[in-house]
């Protein structure tokens, strides 16, 4: 008796997504199994940890691993040329955007950006751009998400200041499908240069300090202005003048986008979901008394606002998984949802403190536009 091909994804869906892609090598009707998007969004993407970097040591990119991590990726990008040398800047869905070229606030050219799948070890370097101002400043954005596009592209937005004290942004946006850079104009809010999560087309960027997020629709070949809208956040706002904290973490899990934060005395933190336009519905308050071994207070920071004395650093809902960062210890925690129980991963001195932690999903797929490192 022959099975569907439903069916023998879901048998094989019981197996890691890393075993079930190797697959395409055993017939051409397995590779097409394989290489069907709407098949692989049915298969579990195991976390590996958390990727971070400390630049004042110059020794490149880490990994605070999970203990069922594989250890088979390369979370180093020891495949791409001058790898020592690369700044960690964005991840979306397993792809990687770095800056070649050493720790920097300003990108002075655009052609030492890359992209890269430590899964699959393929990389590319932008094509470089016609630079701007010596006073411009870049912010990139790196948009993946396989069950919109097996493509992948990246925001480029260049804010010049004026004699006048002025901002004016021009948006170039990068397609991996014609390896092209491409034009749009963007009337923007100036404070939109936060966390981002690209899902289903639209890319969803946290204001700095209002507890908003900016959605963005990803734009075609043919796009001349960006389409926008503004989604006000759940929980409590940030920036009171006694209260300064990391306002929530935002994830993406079975397909929709989710917003944590801890309640406001810090003994509980929520989970969201975006179930409509704007429409936020609760999936989980949970408990985090016991979590750290001490009772959770707030404590202040170094300017004397209020502050939570532990941050939420990323959070799976199909894998039961949050991870907590310990700001009084540097330890970094990995908590059950269903259990409430939590267990140590490692411990990093002012881990809490660094601006570049990103959790890494892997994705196992290759792309035509990637070269093999």
């Amino acid at each position: 008796m022959s099975l569907t091909d439903d069916l023998v994804v879901e048998i094989l869906s019981r197996l890691p997504l890393k075993s079930f892609c190797r697959f395409k090598c055993v017939c051409k009707s397995w590779l097409a199994l394989s290489s069907d998007p709407h098949h692989r969004q049915k298969l579990p993407r195991s976390p590996v940890g958390i990727l971070y970097q400390i630049p004042e040591d110059g020794t490149g990119i880490h990994l605070a691993e999970l203990p069922s991590s594989d250890k088979e990726i390369d979370t180093t990008l020891s495949f791409v040329p001058c790898y020592e040398y690369l700044e960690l800047m964005s991840c979306s869905n397993g792809l990687l955007l770095c800056y070649r070229g050493g720790i920097t606030t300003y990108l002075a050219d655009i052609s030492h950006v890359i992209v890269c799948n430590p899964a699959t070890e393929e990389w590319m370097s932008l094509p470089n751009t016609q630079p701007g101002p010596a006073d411009s400043e870049y912010d990139l954005m790196l948009c993946f998400d396989p069950s919109w596009s097996q493509h992948f592209i990246v925001f480029t937005f260049q804010s010049v200041s004026s004699l006048y004290g002025e901002y004016s942004t021009e948006v170039k946006i990068f397609f991996s499908k014609d390896s092209t850079w491409h034009g749009c104009h963007w009337e923007r809010d100036s404070g939109f240069y936060s966390t981002e999560r690209f899902l289903n087309g639209v890319l969803y960027v946290s204001h700095v300090c209002e507890h908003t997020l900016l959605a963005i629709d990803a734009p075609d070949t043919g796009t001349h202005w960006l389409n926008q809208r503004i989604i006000h956040l759940p929980g409590f706002p940030n920036g009171s003048d006694m209260f300064d904290c990391c306002d929530g973490c935002l994830c993406v899990s079975s397909g929709v986008l989710c917003y944590a934060q801890q309640e406001l005395h810090g003994c509980k933190m929520r989970i969201w979901s975006l179930e409509g336009p704007d429409r936020w519905v609760v999936k989980h308050r949970l408990s985090m008394n016991g979590v750290f071994g001490r009772d959770l207070s707030l404590c202040s920071n170094r300017e004397g606002f209020l502050c939570f004395d532990f941050d939420i650093q990323a959070f799976d809902l199909e894998r039961d998984l949050v991870i907590l960062v310990d700001k009084v210890t540097d330890k970094i925690i990995s908590f059950s949802i269903s259990t409430g129980k939590a267990s140590e991963m490692m411990k990093i001195p002012r881990f809490g403190e660094l601006y570049r932690r990103i959790f890494y999903v892997p994705y196992y797929c290759k792309f035509p536009a990637l070269i093999r490192g």
